[in-house]
């Protein structure tokens, strides 16, 4: 059975620092404890979003890559929202190499619908509400996840291991960036198919940041289900080193609390983020006219509060 852990954040982002004398063997020969976590953020009309992940790989600098797990696993992305994340892989390593990029495999994937909490259940227009999904050949070769430094790598690239130490890689699988509608969606009783587009990002949790903040509505009152806004932060790579691989995301998202507006978007990697918020209310998309999106930095280990908006 897989356990899944909910850290809190002030904790959570030290954590790779406070494992450094807990292990059995200290030392700078010791080996480094490399384990890759998985976690998601919620979707509209699922009830489940289910992949199965083959064998998990580590691509060293300098060196072959390193299979981390060839068992494979199956999990529910939707059990994954707020800072809950589920254990991948996990294998002892030589501290004295860099850890530059991840590989999943792919095996399978499908969604089950859910129901609006009214009585109206959701359903594909074929007549069900349980779909199996084709799986790109790019992702049953392996999702290629480059991991992005801390502030004081020059290079920008990977993550040193460190004798003793146990590090966390974070990978964020947005269930509404890698499972898309296709059509209209007004009819909740005739959904259209979904397609499956593998859209990933992972950082290095001991450096890992967050945004925050609330969102209000001066102009409308969402009332609806899935009447929430959307909180978007697009990572700024201009003048990065580390390339986006083809199903590498530079998109963190969040939705806001239905009841009081705040949102937290977790496991950011350092870096300048442009940061906009949305909804649809009563048919109606807010903000109605463009609103330039906020330029927010974010440093290692930083949470940064109070990033609000008003749609």
């Amino acid at each position: 059975m897989f356990r899944w852990t909910k850290i809190p954040m002030v904790a959570a982002l030290t954590l790779g620092l406070a494992v450094a004398g807990c292990g059995d063997s200290t030392g700078p020969d010791a080996p480094a404890t490399f384990k890759v976590m998985l976690t998601d953020g919620p979707a509209e009309y699922l009830a489940s979003a289910n992949v199965e992940i083959g064998e998990v790989w580590a691509i060293q600098a300098g060196g072959p890559p390193i299979l981390l797990n060839s068992e494979g696993g199956s999990y529910n992305l939707l059990e994954l929202q707020n800072g809950v994340m589920t254990e991948l892989a996990s294998a002892e390593l030589d501290a004295s190499i860099r850890i530059l990029q991840l590989r999943l495999h792919v095996e399978s994937a499908d969604v089950t619908l859910g129901d609006d909490g009214e009585g109206t259940n959701y359903m594909f227009a074929s007549g069900e509400n349980t779909q199996d999904l084709f799986i790109p050949s790019g992702a049953q070769s392996g999702i290629k996840i480059n991991l992005r430094a801390d502030e004081g790598n020059e290079d920008g690239a990977g993550v040193d291991l460190v004798p003793g130490e146990t590090i966390l890689a974070v990978v964020d699988w947005d269930v509404e960036q890698n499972f898309v509608f296709t059509g209209d969606t007004s009819d909740p009783t005739m959904l259209p198919d979904v397609l499956f587009t593998p859209l990933l990002r992972a950082t290095v949790e001991d450096v890992a940041g967050s945004i925050s903040g609330t969102i209000t509505y001066a102009s409308a009152t969402p009332d609806a289900e899935g009447e929430y806004a959307d909180i978007d932060a697009v990572l700024d790579l201009d003048n990065s080193t580390v390339p986006v691989e083809e199903m590498e995301t530079r998109t963190a998202s969040a939705v806001a609390d239905p009841v009081d507006g705040t949102y937290t978007i977790y496991f950011l990697s350092p870096g300048t983020y442009d940061v906009s918020a949305s909804a649809i209310i009563d048919g109606t998309p807010y903000p109605v006219a463009p609103v330039p999106p906020l330029s927010v930095v974010v440093g290692d280990g930083e949470d940064v509060t109070g990033v609000d908006f008003t749609l």
